[in-house]
Parts: C-alpha cells; structure tokens; sequence
C-alpha cells in the first residue's frame, strides 16, 4: 500500500500548530481537509504547474489556487511586473493610470460591461453587485440558485450558515439550477424581485453545464419582469476565451462579476455592467461600495500582465487542445475499467466525480500520494493552465490507470 502523504508527521505537526493560533488551522475552510480526511499538505514553494511541499514532496497541481493560476505558478513575466510595481509603492489609496488601463481592458473584453468596479475580492464583486441590482430597480429580493456559489455573504449563505439574520432568508430565493419553471413561476408571482444572480456554468457542485435553453430563457424572463440577470464569471471569466463564458454562449447580462484569473496570482476582482445601472454606484449615485484596496497597484499590475500574455495568438487555442486530449485518455481509462465514476469538463475545468460520493475520499488520497493534487473535496472543479506539460498529463494518467480497479 502506498504512503498517504497528506498524512505525512509534517504535515500533521504543522497543522496542529497552525490550530493553536488560526481558527481550525486555515484561512478558508475548504483548505482543511474536512472534506476528504487528513491533514492537509502545507506549500512551501510553487511554480510552474508543482508546488513543494512543506513535507518535501513535489506535487501536480490542479487546484491551481482554486482557477486562479491559468498561468501557473509564479510566471515569470507576472513577477517581473509584480516586482516593477512593488518597488514604485505597495498601496496607494488613490487613483493610478494603471487601474484606468486594465478597466478598458476589461470592458473591451466584456461586452455586459461599459463601467467597471474593481474590488478585492470575488465575495465583494456578488455582494456590490446585487446591492446595485437592488437599488436600480427599487426592488428587494433576489433569485439565486442552490448550486451556485457566489461567496460568503449574507444573502448567499442565507440558510446555510449560523450568524445570518432570519428575515434575511425573506428576501432570497433558493430555486434549483436549470430549472425554468421555478424561475418563471417566481418572477410571475413576486414583483418585488431585483435580480437573478446565477454562475453560467455551475462550478461549485461538481460541474453543471446548463440547459441549451436555460441562459437564454433566464435573459428573456428578467427583461419580461424587469429584472436585473447577473453573471457570477468569478470562475469562468477569462478561462476559456479572452473574455466572459458569455462571449462564448452569446448572452449579454445586465451585471457581471469577475475575479481569480484576472488578478494573476492576487487578491482583485471587479463587477461591472451597463452604464445606466453602473452610474447608481457611488460617487455618481446612491449606492455606497469602498474599499482601502479597491485597484490595489500591484495586484492591478499582476492582472495586467496576465491579460496581456493570455491575449497572445492561439493562447486559448493551444491550452484547450491539450485539455481535451488529457480528457479522452482519463475518457479511456474510465470506459475500460467500467468505472461508477464520470469526468465531467467544460474548457480547462474538470470534475472526477463518483456515483458514490464517498469514494472521492480514498481517491483523492491514492493520487496525493502519487504526487498528483486535485482540489481537496469531490464537488469541488480542477483546473488545468498553461504550464501543465505533457509529461505532467503523463504521470497522471499513469496515476489514473494504476488506481483504475479502485474506481469501480
């Protein structure tokens, strides 16, 4: 039997230290472990498509900072110019050119956004955009979908979490992803619904692609009853296309929200919209949103040179044919054995999902000890960028295939 790794008397040593002082040993609950048992592998060192761990072990990494990484670890040419903006001052608090630049960027590159927001985070991008949602239309209540994610406020975790006001969950309802009928029947009913905030494709529940007609028919029903429609591309924004999911799938949303690829490795996020809901934002209107770090110089600087490397000729082409490759033979491996199990993929995101959910677990574990780091909880997406070679698709499909009588 091969040695668990995540198990390994360094990783536990360092995570029962990190408990005595950080609230259950990490700063986002995903990355403890809870999900799949163990403790969880401490990074000492990253770049390119591995990270070393504080336990000496080299991994393959497809968590890829939860999709942020689409060039990997520490590229070169994002450090250059993280390094160029880290000597010119770390926070400034005030407007830079730099901000004004990678905004035009963004707008030219999302047609539902004419005015940007930059923030610091995907959860400040959801929360700032419902809020302008709810002031545009002088209404109260939002439709947003249980397979969804959209970060950790109240209005989202409504129902899920401890802390969160009751009459809260008056304002929220909670329909069923890809269900028209719920959606229509809700809007038909409630005129006091502002928005409908949905991710594109469903890439916190495993990975849920929508129904051909779901997108377009939730576009028509939010004109019809008018309301706001709100893409949450914190995750697909610029993975598949210098641009939105909705590039892709032809659908122009009233407010868009984005994050994790576009700030290079660095807290940045935005939201963005139609300029005639946009302008009820402070300073022009009466929807108050701030941030200290809002356009944060070197994380602005960060993004920039991201967007201008993944912007090169045949970038997306290139990357999305290797993915899907690297899929056939997982494909291959599963058809062979006959597994209980199905890869599921859109673009660069995957998700290896098992008809009993438990044995994610014991497979998650079987890989990390190859070295192979998938995103540490079954429903949650893996992610391939541009540094994973083909010599990394090698070793794990090798992993993949030794492990195949386990995934039955």
């Amino acid at each position: 039997m091969v040695k668990n790794l995540s198990m390994s008397n360094v990783n536990h040593k360092l995570f029962s230290e990190a408990k005595r002082y950080i609230v259950g040993g990490v700063n986002s609950p995903v990355r403890s472990f809870k999900a799949v048992g163990g403790a969880p592998v401490f990074v000492k060192k990253a770049s390119g498509s591995k990270f070393l761990g504080e336990d000496g072990k080299t991994y393959i990494d497809y968590c890829m900072s939860w999709g942020a990484l689409l060039l990997g670890h520490s590229h070169p040419e994002v450090i250059s110019g993280v390094k160029q903006a880290v000597e010119k001052g770390t926070s400034y608090g005030a407007a830079t050119r730099a901000e004004t630049e990678f905004a035009k960027i963004i707008t030219k590159a999302i047609p539902s956004c004419e005015l940007a927001r930059l923030v610091s985070s995907g959860t400040e991008a959801a929360m700032s955009a419902i809020r302008v949602a709810r002031g545009y239309t002088r209404k109260n209540k939002i439709i947003k979908f249980k397979e969804c994610y959209h970060g950790h406020s109240d209005y989202f975790l409504s129902g899920k979490s401890a802390g969160i006001p009751e009459n809260i969950s008056q304002d929220v309802l909670n329909l069923d992803y890809n269900n028209l009928e719920q959606v229509e029947e809700a809007l038909g009913r409630d005129k006091d619904i502002a928005c409908v905030i949905v991710e594109p494709i469903a890439a916190n529940t495993g990975l849920i692609l929508p129904l051909k007609s779901f997108l377009e028919s939730l576009r028509k029903l939010t004109l019809k009853h008018k309301a706001l429609l709100i893409f949450d591309e914190v995750i697909t924004g610029f993975r598949f296309c210098f641009g939105g999911v909705q590039n892709i799938f032809g659908i122009i949303p009233d407010l868009t929200c984005l994050g994790k690829i576009i700030g290079g490795g660095f807290p940045l996020a935005c939201f963005g919209g139609k300029k005639e809901i946009m302008r009820h934002l402070a300073p022009l209107g009466s929807v108050y949103q701030a941030g200290t770090l809002s356009g944060n110089p070197v994380a602005v600087n960060a993004g920039l040179k991201t967007l201008e490397i993944i912007k090169r000729p045949d970038f997306y082409k290139r990357l999305n044919e290797r993915a899907g490759s690297f899929y056939e033979r997982i494909d291959g491996i599963i058809e062979n054995k006959k597994a209980n199990a199905v890869l599921n993929r859109f673009g660069t995101m995957f998700n290896f999902s098992f008809k009993d959910k438990k044995r994610f677990s014991g497979f998650f574990h079987n890989l990390l000890a190859r070295g192979i780091y998938f995103s540490p909880a079954g429903d949650e997406v893996c992610f391939i960028s541009a540094t994973h070679t083909d010599k990394d698709f090698e070793i794990t499909l090798k992993a993949l295939n030794h492990l195949k009588e386990r995934l039955a």
